[in-house]
């Protein structure tokens, strides 16, 4: 009896050994929603940050007490996510030129490289112009104003494009904006560019 409790021991350790990998196989295929969670997210992650091309918008200029003046910039509009209203939602930024740069400097008594160079505001809501369509695809920006060390830029509405090319993010804008003109149902385009875009850290 005492010799055979050693050898008994032996044969089930190696038993034991030669289970562990079938073991850890049937652990991975009995949870196979698990990996397909894995699979699915890996394959529906974000991957593209989308910017409009910058587009001269025209804006007020308003230092202090005195009176407004215009200044021209370029505009972009990074989007950030598609909503089921047929609206877009992003973050606005405008370049300031360096004349109103200086302007700013003087009036606020803050020197030149304190003021920036570009202005960003997030969480803007743009909408598609009636009627729009590729190859560019407006988008219209209600009235909006920056800070700038005391000065307040404003816009009474900005206008970007989303020009058409080969590129996915422009190809969703196409057909979102044509179901819009046709009165179709648009909320799988939606749900796909969403899954599309990212945002920059």
């Amino acid at each position: 009896m005492n010799w055979r409790l050693p050898n008994a021991i032996s044969v089930l350790a190696l038993l034991l050994a030669a289970g562990a990998p079938a073991f850890a196989q049937s652990t991975a295929q009995s949870d196979p929603k698990g990996a397909e969670t894995q699979a699915s997210d890996t394959r529906q992650a974000p991957q593209v940050v989308y910017t409009t091309p910058p587009k001269m918008s025209v804006a007020k200029l308003k230092i202090g007490e005195s009176e407004a003046c215009e200044v021209r910039g370029n505009v972009t509009f990074t989007l950030t996510a598609a909503n089921y209203n047929d609206t877009v939602s992003g973050t606005l930024v405008f370049t300031i030129p360096e004349e109103a740069r200086k302007k700013i400097a003087d009036a606020s008594g803050e020197p030149l490289t304190s003021i920036p160079a570009s202005v960003a505001q997030k969480d803007v809501a743009a909408s598609f112009r009636k009627g729009t369509s590729c190859p560019e695809v407006s988008l219209e920006i209600g009235a909006t104003e920056f800070d700038v060390a005391g000065a307040k830029l404003s816009f009474d509405r900005v206008v970007v494009n989303v020009i058409e090319t080969h590129e996915e993010v422009p190809q969703h804008f196409c057909v979102w904006a044509r179901q819009i003109n046709a009165n179709r149902q648009r909320r799988g385009v939606i749900a796909s560019l969403n899954r599309l875009i990212t945002v920059e850290p």
